[in-house]
């Protein structure tokens, strides 16, 4: 549950007073809804599964156009993929009587490819599972800065820099394997013990530690996970399904 105006993404706008669905950023995707208030106040949201209700918090609208976010997270960890509405609304306490309930659906998904933008999944033999020098992922190439995001929703395992990793992340999926992204331009914008949800921005595409030119190496491990007992096993079958350029 995210209950502070920074973490929530609660900005002010300066045009429009219609409660709309903003466009999300461009590496997130993470769908905002805009509302508009009279005055100053306490607004409450709520996210919704049917009648079910998975998350709600109350943010200080400002006077005018404000936008609230929802990035997957609840008061106890990650929502599964899915279909969900974002809501805000008014009661008795809020000063912004005036906003009306407002809603926009919100999908979160299972999975997403995590570069976003121009990439390619490898140049040669070498850059596969199993090429030169016991290779133990896939090296994709793309420019220094490209965004990096969580391929799937999960917790960080861990968030640091190492000789030949460079800046890398690595997440427990649920239920599933472990992530690795290795090379990152800067240290992870993420820290162990935090859980994300598909698309979330891990960092960027680099080529620290030992890399030849930018490019994220990215890698698959089986249960218990990385370097705790489970074994690497080939990510580029996933990456072609997960590929938006096909």
């Amino acid at each position: 549950m995210l209950r502070t105006r920074s973490r929530l993404r609660a900005v002010a706008l300066i045009s429009g007073l219609a409660a709309v669905a903003a466009p999300p950023a461009a590496h997130a995707r993470i769908p905002s809804l805009a509302f508009g208030a009279p005055t100053p106040g306490p607004v409450p949201v709520r996210v919704v599964d049917g009648d079910h209700q998975v998350a709600a918090w109350t943010v200080r609208a400002e006077a005018g156009v404000n936008t609230v976010s929802w990035d997957g997270r609840t008061g106890d960890g990650v929502a599964p993929a899915g279909h969900y509405r974002l809501e805000v609304g008014s009661e008795p306490r809020t000063t912004a009587t005036s906003v009306g309930q407002r809603s926009v659906e919100v999908a979160l998904a299972d999975h997403v490819f995590p570069i976003r933008g121009p990439h390619d999944l490898g140049r040669s033999i070498e850059n596969r599972f199993g090429g030169g020098r016991g290779h133990q992922g896939q090296d994709m190439f793309a420019d220094c800065g490209t965004p990096v995001v969580a391929a799937q929703a999960g917790r960080v395992r861990e968030a640091d820099f190492q000789a030949a990793a460079g800046n890398f992340v690595v997440i427990a999926t649920r239920g599933g394997p472990d992530h690795a992204y290795m090379h990152l331009l800067a240290p992870a914008r993420v820290r162990e013990g935090d859980r994300v949800v598909a698309g979330t921005l891990l960092g960027a595409v680099g080529a620290t530690g030992r890399a030849s030119g930018c490019h994220l190496h990215f890698e698959l491990w089986t249960a218990p996970g990385w370097y705790a007992g489970g074994h690497p096993i080939d990510p580029l079958p996933l990456l072609r399904r997960w590929d938006p350029a096909g």
